[in-house]
């Protein structure tokens, strides 16, 4: 965005006369007026044409430049490339801050997206059939539905007629009361705008935040005269006040309630009771768990008990050889054919070993 306060902001207000009306061209200069000083004015179209010669006196008045453009093919509308053509050389000039585009036509969508990406500031003026693409591209969006034609400075006085006049019931707003998408807008816009120290959002940030979203959008549309007060108007969702610099500020109630949960102390814990009193015999007796086992070690022989099992060994195995040798050998098989029991094997003898004499021999 363009630093350059409004003040002092340079504007080029171009106009396609084949989108625009003539009796508003006032009302439009004003709004021009307002964000900045509109130093170049032109207007564009086929002026040989019958129709624009209703814009003849309102050119005169308003000391608008007209720029002449012919139809080159019957049906198709020359004023758009003339119209974007002299917009690029005046962004290339340097001679302006911004663009005031007057049109209804979605073809100035990528003229509005150029000059956005050259840091310059761009308003677009036309009705609210204005294909949304073309708003959006543009910073900000003023609706000619709003705005009241009035006649121009040099046309010829009628004579008075003997008919009263009508009384002229002002404009009612087109929405008494924001939808739900009006709402999150501005519930959006405050989120973005809120200072995370105080919790509070400028109304004036929140405003520019929300319009370069929506660029059509106005507080006007919901009968308030101001954004604070379509805030005011629902309290349930908005909370305003005066900041230390005398601002006005918003806030919304679900950050306020985040805001003092924060600022609660934290709970302290519990104190146990001490013992013997009453308290602590209230509560239930817990049971210890049990201690584990013991792990059983194993008992190691003793080597001198493994040598004496040893040396006893060879004595032990003497008399089973004896009761071996004494048992009666198995009959022989009868000759009659019958048949041979099967024969038992003898277990494996063992030699025993003659046991080591204490004494030396000889």
């Amino acid at each position: 965005m363009n630093d350059i306060s409004s003040q002092s902001r340079r504007l080029a207000l171009v106009i396609d006369a084949d989108n625009a009306q003539p009796s508003l061209i006032q009302p439009v200069l004003l709004a021009a007026a307002s964000r900045g000083r509109v130093t170049v004015r032109r207007i564009y179209g086929d002026w040989t044409s019958p129709n624009m010669t209703s814009w003849k006196a309102y050119l005169l008045d308003h000391s608008i430049r007209p720029i002449q453009q012919f139809r080159i093919v019957g049906g198709k509308n020359a004023t758009d490339s003339a119209m974007i053509i002299d917009a690029m050389d005046l962004l290339h000039s340097g001679l302006v801050d911004g663009f005031c585009i007057v049109s209804s036509d979605s073809d100035f969508t990528s003229l509005a997206r150029r000059i956005q990406e050259s840091g310059l500031f761009v308003m677009g003026v036309g009705r609210r059939t204005t294909p949304v693409a073309f708003q959006r591209a543009c910073e900000e969006f003023v609706f000619t539905d709003d705005m009241r034609a009035t006649p121009p400075l040099s046309a010829p006085k009628k004579k008075p007629s003997t008919v009263p006049a009508r009384i002229e019931q002002p404009r009612k707003p087109r929405n008494r009361q924001p939808d739900a998408q009006i709402l999150e807008l501005l519930s959006q816009g405050i989120r973005s705008a809120t200072d995370e120290d105080s919790g509070w959002a400028g109304i004036g940030r929140v405003g520019q935040i929300v319009r370069q979203y929506e660029p059509g959008f106005s507080h006007k549309d919901y009968g308030h005269a101001s954004l604070s007060g379509l805030l005011e108007s629902h309290p349930e969702l908005f909370r305003l006040h005066k900041g230390d610099n005398g601002q006005a500020q918003v806030q919304l109630i679900e950050r306020a309630a985040d805001k003092q949960l924060e600022l609660l102390p934290e709970p302290l814990p519990e104190a146990l009771p001490e013992a013997g009193s009453e308290a602590a015999n209230d509560l239930p007796m817990t049971e210890a768990p049990a201690a584990p086992a013991p792990k059983s070690r194993r008992s190691r022989t003793p080597r001198k008990t493994k040598q004496t099992t040893e040396a006893a060994a060879p004595a032990r195995a003497e008399p089973v050889i004896a009761a071996e040798a004494a048992a009666p050998a198995p009959a022989p098989a009868a000759e009659s054919g019958e048949a041979k029991p099967a024969r038992s094997r003898a277990p494996r003898r063992s030699r025993a070993r003659k046991p080591a004499s204490d004494t030396p021999a000889g």
